[in-house]
């Protein structure tokens, strides 16, 4: 059963009672932390809308109005919502609202999101598959396993470079580390709360796929990397994704970096370079 409201809740909504009570259970079901439902819409319930909204809004308002995109996506876990008349005092403040957002959001970047929730992933994007890396790139060494191994392809270990991309080193193919230090550029103007909290799980890293004993890993090649959010990883194939991963991905994409999170098992650490990327780097590896 989807869940109507009213009159819009949040900054500067009407805020009625009824309304607010909805849209704290809906929260509360996302996983944000609006603590007990009580019709009154303070700094934590907009802090948590602004929060949640920048798991897919470029520029979150902190307003959940009626049949908005905001609402649709809250409607997504149903509940049956408590019933009262009462109509809420406006009792929050511009400045309250701008003092309390970045704290919910910045504590907030490793709560989770359901990847059923996120839309259209890597839009106009391919992964790359094996064949076609041993085709280009050719094979990163004869033998594989789940540990990772140093490269011994002579060819394509002069085109591996060491350097920082920003907020960490990397080891990873000279071209796609240039990319990725740009595309690091980039979050740091646009999402700069994410890009503090930014740290790399690996990017060089010969071995097989995790669990298979045939599949190659894409970070043999050096044209992936794992990345973390406050130290923390994002778990592998639980469905589930840190929103602050979701913050940066379409930065990822629009540099032509292919995001794990669409794999048939969810690894949404994971961002690799695709196929389109990849063939504009072959002329300048030789």
């Amino acid at each position: 059963m989807s869940v109507s409201i009213l009159g819009s809740v949040g900054k500067l909504g009407k805020n009625n009672v009824d309304d607010v009570v909805k849209v704290q259970h809906l929260l509360a079901q996302h996983g944000m932390p609006v603590g007990r439902a009580d019709g009154l819409c303070g700094p934590r319930t907009i802090g948590a809308i602004h929060t949640f909204q920048a798991g897919f809004l470029r520029q979150p308002d902190g307003l959940v109005e009626p049949g908005g995109k905001t609402l649709q996506r809250l409607n997504l876990i149903s509940f049956k919502p408590a019933v009262s008349n009462k109509v809420a005092p406006k009792v929050v403040t511009p400045q309250e609202v701008k003092k309390a957002v970045p704290a919910a959001a910045g504590t907030s970047l490793i709560r989770l999101v359901r990847r059923d929730t996120l839309g259209p992933l890597n839009p106009g994007l391919k992964a790359v598959s094996n064949q076609y890396m041993l085709e280009k790139l050719g094979k990163p060494r004869e033998s594989f396993s789940q540990a990772c191994q140093p490269v011994t392809n002579e060819k394509l270990k002069k085109y591996i470079t060491t350097a920082s991309v920003g907020p960490f080193k990397v080891t990873g193919l000279k071209p796609a580390v240039d990319s990725l230090r740009t595309i690091m550029a980039e979050i740091a103007v646009k999402q700069p709360e994410v890009y503090q909290a930014l740290g790399s799980a690996g990017m060089l890293c010969a071995r097989n796929v995790r669990g298979s004993t045939t599949a190659i890993s894409n970070h043999s090649w050096g044209t992936a990397i794992d990345l973390k959010l406050n130290g923390a990883l994002d778990g592998y194939g639980d469905g589930m994704v840190q929103y602050g991963l979701t913050l940066i991905a379409p930065i990822f994409n629009a540099h032509g970096w292919y995001w794990g999170v669409a794999f048939r098992k969810e690894d949404a650490m994971h961002f690799e370079v695709s196929r389109s990327l990849l063939e504009k780097f072959l002329p300048d590896i030789k």
